[in-house]
């Protein structure tokens, strides 16, 4: 049985030092306030903790 989508999938860019979130449902897009968005590594793991504080799945994508 396939695996549902989350909610947001997250790539984090070593070399530039930020993180690009990808909304998948619509209330990861509401989360997000958009369809993607990029922020700072430092920044992107307290996002990642606030979203999944408030139910969503956040997950990497290679």
């Amino acid at each position: 049985m396939p695996e549902a989508p989350s909610d947001i999938d997250y790539t984090v860019h070593i070399g530039r030092h930020e993180t690009t979130f990808r909304a998948n449902t619509p209330e990861g897009e509401k989360f997000l306030g958009g369809v993607d968005l990029t922020m700072s590594n430092e920044e992107a793991h307290t996002f990642i903790q606030d979203a999944r504080a408030a139910g969503l799945t956040v997950k990497s994508f290679f």
